[in-house]
């Protein structure tokens, strides 16, 4: 690993442990510089990167700043469970299952022209450091695997891969804003004023069979997605 990705991983590493608070400022250049026995070029790409993906803000004459990174990190080029999700980001997280219905018709809004099927209905409520952030309707196909025996804390996905052994291959994944609608209000203690960042996917077996449609509905203001981009020439 290149000397400024391991001083990078490090630095997140304690902020996401909490060793940084937000508001608290990192140790100079300088002061990294004589700890890693780098250069500050290189110490300078670490920094860099840390504030291009937004958990620092470099000021002039004060230094590195820690930022409130308390936001559930979603990748939308990738296919990751929600608790590998939070295990990643290190926070504090809970699941409550609110509703679980069988054979339910898969939504014309999931679909987008994919035939319909029917499904097993799954809605959890995930709560973030103590706050109702995001509402998840996972709808399983039922003509996979008809029945699940989730509780509140399992992952849907550990169930597919681990317990079942099926191979999750794709996901395809839209991506939308659009205003509060009741339950959004009732579960996750907002108004109508607070916008949701709504991603409905469909998920696809190796075999290209259709597992299960999802809406996972997020708040807009806790909501926050980095990826990685590289220019080709």
């Amino acid at each position: 690993m290149k000397k400024y990705l391991a001083i990078y991983h490090d630095l997140l590493s304690d902020i996401q442990a909490k060793k940084f608070e937000a508001g608290e400022i990192l140790p100079s250049n300088q002061q990294l510089v004589l700890r890693y026995g780098v250069s500050r070029e290189t110490v300078r790409k670490a920094m860099q990167l840390l504030a291009d993906e937004g958990y620092i803000q470099t000021i002039r004459g004060k230094g590195s700043l820690v930022l409130d990174n308390e936001r559930l990190l979603f990748p939308l080029s990738t296919i990751k469970s929600y608790q590998e999700i939070v295990d990643q980001n290190n926070l504090k997280s809970q699941s409550r299952i609110l509703k679980e219905v069988s054979h339910v018709l898969v939504p014309d809004r999931l679909r987008f022209g994919s035939p319909a099927i029917y499904a097993q209905l799954i809605v959890r409520e995930r709560i973030v450091s103590g706050e109702p952030t995001i509402l998840d309707y996972d709808y399983v196909n039922e003509a996979i695997t008809p029945d699940i025996p989730l509780k509140s804390g399992d992952s849907l996905f550990n169930y597919f891969e681990e317990k079942r052994g099926f191979n999750i291959d794709y996901a395809v994944k839209h991506l939308t804003v659009e205003s509060a609608e009741y339950d959004d209000c009732h579960y996750l203690k907002i108004d109508q004023s607070v916008p949701m960042l709504v991603v409905r996917s469909e998920t696809h077996l190796a075999d290209n069979r259709i597992l299960a449609y999802t809406e996972s509905r997020h708040r807009g203001d806790k909501f926050s997605s980095v990826e990685f981009a590289r220019r080709h020439h």
